[in-house]
């Protein structure tokens, strides 16, 4: 369909000028739609753009700027999708594309040649950022990674059907589109690829690998990427076709690629919105995933930033898990629950979040950064390091004997990052020191680490003078604990001189780690005391759902008959739906309803479904 030939070098001349006098940023002139790199492969790409009258499509190329070869396209169209053929692996290569009066050049590197290491760049749910990726300089930060390409899950704009929304897509990341590829896995906001295909600009738009939607993939270096839209994520086809595929490949790293999370907190609300515990829906994908040693699950929809411990057979397994990371391209996680490793903070970070991943030799290493809203920059939230063997963390806990300064800093940065469950009780000593950066990095590293082994050890610092160290030591004990320090906990947690950040993360710990009794006589006595402080008794509704059992359910209606503040009593009715099985949405009326003779009516409700189910369990 498509050919290239040479042309003159007078015709390359005339092409670099007007290439020079191109429009500049968001005047696309005579463009609908710019010019944008699909399907980068090691001999060709594709180039795909709209004008906004019918016109011949052509593109010029060159490995210089003198450009020396045409691939042309359909005669007559407005939308142009152009694949250049026939190029060297690894190489780089100058374009122009010229629509109506206007001129758009770009370069593109196709494919690496080899299965060497690589870099590439995550993002999600771009579609909700309005200005800010312009307004933060965000690709600018990017930039200093050299990524090879942008790896998205959807959602680029708010109704993928409507024709008229796509323009501000393309102009926000037009210093991004025409230099690199931005691969993307369709999310439910670019619409169906099945109802109503004439609406649906993102095929029309874009160019999967492979044998394209709804199952693609591709290799790029040392990763073999396999992406999934959303329609299929959790179905038999997307599960029977990865258990067939992924074996054959030989790629030193898997990677998949989807909107929907396997496993996610959700949003932070009351009723666990998005909440997935890869235990229903999704667990035939993570399944596959376990059979099939996927490196890393890459998923958005959830407009959180949430990474997971690594996680084989629904337990964490730091050596051979998969490394589940949700990046929706917002900040509003819920609370974490028993795969969080990290997650978002909420209101002191902002939109746009990126997340820089680089497949190495024997590792993988991976950054996140969002905006601060505190400092008004672009900071970093996350690092992690994972490894298959064990002789890689083994080397760098050896570089801790001895080191000093700088190199020691380093040294316990690095151990953060590996998560290296060995590490943290030579960390410990490192708490005691004078250097507040060196303290402040131990105790996030032994926070990233997680691990009850040094639990015993880190309840002596929740009082420590230093609000970082007490919080990531908080932190460390919500993700690992051992039921002993239960009563060191419920201490600081009643103390009422602790900071706020401190008291939530040690109810985690409880509701997580902590015994049961203990736990659930601290949490109702919180609930009851409407005096404690606000975030501090809806933590410990939340926690309630999880460790309240059947046998203290008139507790739990007694507190939800008397509660004053929304987010405690949607929770408690969350936790009466759960312990009782009667739904109702505490959302709906519910929620304007008064304490007192104004939940009565609820209760009934609840009430009566258990005596109908006990006298169902009396009659069998």
């Amino acid at each position: 369909m498509y050919r290239s030939i040479p042309h003159t070098g007078l015709l390359s001349a005339a092409l670099v000028t007007l290439a020079a006098l191109s429009t500049p940023a968001h005047a696309a002139q005579d463009f609908h739609i710019i010019p944008h790199l699909n399907n980068i492969t090691k001999d060709g790409a594709t180039l795909i753009w709209e004008s906004k009258e019918p016109q011949d499509g052509a593109v010029q190329y060159g490995l210089t700027e003198n450009l020396d070869k045409t691939a042309t396209g359909e005669a007559g169209a407005t939308i142009h999708r152009i694949r250049i053929e026939g190029l060297e692996a690894e190489t780089k290569y100058h374009y122009s594309v010229k629509c109506g009066d206007t001129v758009r050049p770009g370069s593109f590197t196709t494919a690496p040649a080899t299965a060497r290491p690589i870099t590439f760049l995550l993002i999600g749910d771009s579609r909700r950022w309005s200005n800010r990726w312009e307004e933060t300089k965000m690709a600018d930060h990017i930039a200093q990674w050299n990524p090879e390409f942008y790896l998205t899950m959807g959602d680029l704009v708010p109704s993928g059907h409507n024709y008229d929304q796509w323009p501000e897509h393309f102009n926000r990341f037009e210093d991004v589109i025409g230099d690199m590829w931005m691969v993307t896995a369709r999310g439910n906001h670019e619409g169906s690829q099945v109802f109503d295909q004439d609406q649906d600009w993102f095929a029309k738009y874009h160019e999967l690998p492979g044998d394209g939607e709804p199952l693609s993939d591709f290799t790029w270096g040392n990763t073999h990427f396999s992406l999934i839209s959303f329609e299929q994520t959790a179905s038999q086809a997307t599960v029977e076709w990865l258990d067939k595929n992924l074996p054959t490949q030989d790629a030193k790293w898997k990677v998949t690629a989807h909107h929907f999370p396997v496993y996610c907190t959700g949003y932070e609300s009351p009723v666990d919105k998005r909440k997935e515990m890869g235990t229903s829906t999704f667990k035939p994908l993570a399944d596959s995933l376990d059979r099939n040693n996927v490196t890393l699950d890459l998923a958005g929809h959830t407009h959180i930033y949430e990474r997971l411990h690594a996680i084989r057979d629904g337990k964490r397994n730091d050596k051979e898990g998969t490394m589940y990371v949700i990046n929706g391209g917002d900040i509003g996680a819920n609370y974490p629950d028993w795969f969080t490793a990290t997650n978002d903070y909420g209101k002191p970070y902002d939109q746009p979040t990126y997340t820089v991943f680089h497949m190495g030799e024997d590792r993988v290493w991976f950054r996140t950064f969002c905006w601060s809203k505190e400092t008004e920059a672009i900071i970093e939230i996350d690092y992690h390091i994972m490894w298959r063997d064990e002789a890689i963390p083994q080397a760098v806990l050896a570089k801790l004997d001895g080191a000093e300064g700088k190199a020691l800093l380093d040294t316990v940065i690095e151990l953060g990052g590996l998560s290296y469950g060995p590490a943290a009780p030579k960390l410990i000593p490192f708490l005691k020191e004078d250097d507040q950066t060196l303290r402040r990095a131990t105790a996030t590293a032994i926070r990233q680490i997680g691990t009850d082994s040094v639990s015993g050890d880190l309840v002596a610092y929740l009082n420590d003078n230093d609000l970082h160290v007490r919080q990531e030591v908080a932190r460390a004990l919500e993700i690992a604990m051992t039921p002993e320090v239960t009563p060191a906990v419920v201490a600081a947690i009643k103390d009422g001189n602790q900071d706020i950040t401190t008291r939530v993360n040690l109810i985690g710990a409880l509701q997580f780690n902590g015994d049961t009794t203990a736990t659930n006589a601290l949490l109702l006595e919180l609930l009851k005391d409407s005096g404690v402080e606000t975030k501090v008794r809806d933590r410990a509704a939340y926690a309630l759902t999880n460790t309240i059992g059947a046998d203290q359910v008139d507790e739990v209606f007694a507190l939800f008959r008397a509660e004053k503040e929304e987010y405690v009593m949607a929770r408690l009715a969350f936790t009466l739906n759960q312990l009782t099985g009667r739904i109702q949405n505490p959302e709906s009326a519910m929620s304007k309803s008064k304490p007192g003779d104004g939940r009565d009516k609820y209760i009934k409700k609840w009430r009566d479904w258990m005596e109908k189910q006990a006298e169902k369990d009396k009659a069998a």
